[in-house]
């Protein structure tokens, strides 16, 4: 019997068998090392990846503090130019504002206007002196009684004067600056027409003594609009310099 068994079972058979116990063994066991990721883990590297790698968030951090600090620039940068701006604005207002004090630009407005010439009585005979005829005393007076009763600009025969301009006689014509001018004399003052008309044809006044000779040897009208051109004189000033500022 033993003789029989012996004969029917192949000499492969153990180690064949032992083999695949040895390789069933190790398959199980890399089996249970393998670990297999639960919804922890995957949680976990998740939130790993979100979070960024390693400095990946600081440096996004510097990049906006940067931005903001640039932002913060930016924005005093735009106040410091509107403030200059601002300041150059008033600057300009005021030079313009001395500008048209003193004369320096073309105004306009309403005001009156003044025309006084020389009377027809008046001969070639006629001295210098004489009562019918317009003089540069006669030009000074008005135009000063004009400043008084408040005018803000005054011209003669389209010509811009101010505090500094002359006037003299040279035979029958009147030099205002260095313009020379005849009759008749064209006098326009910028200001409150009411105030200059009123103040110039009050009795007493010197329009007045001029009418007193002959009354059609001045005209005053009122007008809604005079346009008076830019002082064009001289405005050098040789001797007189700005005051030192008080301590």
């Amino acid at each position: 019997m033993s003789k029989v068994l012996s004969r029917s079972a192949p000499t492969w058979l153990l180690p064949v068998t032992t083999v695949c116990l040895v390789t069933g063994f190790l398959v199980v066991s890399a089996w249970n090392q393998t670990p297999v990721p639960n919804a922890a883990s995957r949680l976990q590297d998740r939130l790993g990846v979100q979070s960024g790698a390693p400095g990946v968030g600081e440096s996004i951090g510097e990049k906006a503090n940067e931005i903001a600090k640039l932002r913060e620039e930016i924005t005093k940068l735009e106040n410091a130019v509107a403030t200059q701006s601002r300041q150059a604005n008033v600057l300009n207002d005021n030079l313009q504002s001395v500008k048209e004090f003193a004369g320096l630009t073309e105004v306009e407005g309403p005001g009156i206007e003044i025309v006084m010439k020389d009377s027809e009585r008046a001969s070639d005979d006629d001295f210098i002196g004489s009562a019918y005829v317009i003089h540069d005393r006669d030009v000074i007076n008005v135009v000063n009684e004009l400043w008084m009763s408040g005018a803000e600009a005054v011209s003669v025969n389209g010509h811009r004067v101010s505090v500094r301009t002359s006037y003299r006689c040279e035979g029958p014509v009147i030099y205002v600056g260095r313009n020379p001018i005849s009759s008749p004399v064209v006098i326009q003052a910028i200001g409150s027409p009411e105030t200059l008309f009123g103040a110039l044809t009050m009795r007493g006044r010197y329009l007045d003594d001029i009418r007193q000779v002959d009354p059609a040897m001045v005209d005053v009208r009122k007008k809604e609009r005079l346009v008076l051109p830019a002082y064009t004189g001289s405005t050098e000033v040789k001797y007189a310099k700005s005051g030192k500022k008080p301590q």
